[in-house]
């Protein structure tokens, strides 16, 4: 099979698609993803492109659409318009059987490509991670033939839709939450000392590395032998390193991880935003954490999204603002105060570790990867069962016709002759 996904936007979007792609390519299809014009993706991409098959996947960049307000209605249906033609001439190229939209600014014009230019032909789907869906995939709901949703409390907003919840794609790598032997040594990290994981997401987030800074003179007499892996983006670099140094911590400090189950295998628990991709693979690995939801994202998705967390007892929830209001010192108070619970208990950390894993759902690119594969091939076999059955009429009425025909036209009709019997039986030209 042929199989298009567009996984464009952010790493939210990106490595759930990766996933699906990996366990598709595993299965001996074809693969083209769809990714926007960002250095992120490029990079990324690069960096993973050793995990699959180069020749049996390719990778395509179109015009990014996002859909902000009603006084960007007419450049965003410019756009739309645009980035659809893009799909369409790559679709007669490559000739999908099935259509995947991952959520983000490439989803929408895949799917609206694909429905209005080749519903007979292409199966689409759509997969949302959050606990409330974005923007692009509440625009194509009606138009694809199976939602698949992380939460389950996402599938109240699908209604009419045939949804199946299951859970988010994590690559090969990731999926089943191993940890990696040696990945203190290859981390240059203490294998002795409790290890505090720190990220803001694909793009860093400074209030979350503010955060931290504040937080590090409160952890200071911690008796717990302490060590951070501090994911911080390019931007805070130097302000973060320079927090470690002041306070006397030992910080690994990187912008950007390449090789997260390295991250995962060292941590004890984590201090992170809430996007779905993320919480997936701290379920994975179970690890505990404190969360910190993005407070400007769409519908407030990553909040929801780290209730369930919270609710299930997997982590604990803080607010930017909260961390944001009052002085300095005492927000870091707030932060260390749930830190060192987490650290300093082993049967909060143990309760919090088991609830986590079991929000986990290993097995959801295979799922996913297993309905598109039979609704694909579903939807190939209809469209060649259509055309047969129209050959078929059609060779059947051209049958009857002869057979309902006059002697004397059955005969013109079998010696190719041009002539026409007449009433008479004589012949005119």
């Amino acid at each position: 099979m042929k199989i298009v996904i567009a996984c464009g936007g952010t790493g939210g979007h990106l490595f759930p698609g990766l996933a699906v792609a990996e366990t598709l390519l595993a299965r001996e299809h074809k693969v083209k993803l769809l990714v926007s014009q960002r250095v992120l993706e490029k990079d990324v991409l690069d960096a993973l492109r050793f995990c699959v098959d180069g020749h049996r996947l390719g990778v395509r960049s179109i015009s990014a659409v996002g859909l902000n307000g009603s006084r960007r209605a007419i450049p965003f249906a410019w756009g739309l318009a645009r980035a659809m033609g893009e799909c369409v001439s790559l679709y007669h190229q490559f000739q999908p059987q099935a259509v995947l939209g991952m959520g983000g600014y490439t989803a929408a014009p895949a799917i609206c490509a694909a429905r209005l230019f080749r519903s007979q032909r292409t199966a689409t789907f759509i997969h949302e991670s959050n606990a409330i869906p974005g923007r692009a995939n509440r625009f194509v709901r009606r138009m694809t033939d199976r939602v698949f949703v992380g939460l389950s409390d996402c599938g109240q907003y699908f209604p009419g839709q045939s949804v199946t919840v299951t859970g988010t794609p994590l690559r090969r790598v990731l999926r089943d939450g191993r940890r990696v032997s040696d990945a203190h040594d290859r981390l240059g990290l203490d294998p002795h000392r409790a290890t505090v994981l720190v990220m803001g997401g694909s793009q860093g987030a400074s209030p979350i590395n503010e955060a931290l800074a504040a937080t590090l003179p409160w952890l200071r007499e911690l008796k717990t032998p302490l060590q951070f892996l501090h994911l911080c983006g390019e931007n805070d670099e130097a302000f973060v390193r320079e927090s470690y140094r002041v306070n006397g911590m030992t910080g690994h400090v990187i912008s950007f991880c390449r090789e997260m189950e390295l991250a995962y295998s060292v941590a004890d628990m984590a201090i992170a935003r809430a996007g779905a991709a993320t919480l997936a693979e701290l379920a994975a690995y179970g690890l505990p954490s404190v969360l910190i939801p993005l407070p400007h994202a769409k519908g407030n998705h990553q909040w929801h999204n780290a209730r369930v967390f919270e609710t299930a007892g997997a982590a604990r929830l803080y607010d930017q603002r909260q961390l944001e209001q009052g002085t300095h010192a005492s927000c870091g108070e707030k932060l260390a105060g749930a830190m060192i619970t987490i650290l300093t208990k082993p049967d909060v950390r143990r309760a919090m570790s088991t609830a986590a894993r079991a929000l986990a759902k290993h097995d959801a690119a295979e799922e996913i990867a297993t309905l598109v594969e039979e609704m694909g091939r579903e939807k190939h076999e209809r469209l060649n069962r259509g055309r047969a059955s129209r050959l078929w009429r059609r060779s059947g009425a051209q049958h009857r016709g002869l057979a309902t025909m006059p002697h004397g036209l059955w005969h013109a009709h079998e010696s190719g002759s041009r002539t026409h019997p007449t009433s008479s039986g004589g012949e005119v030209a």
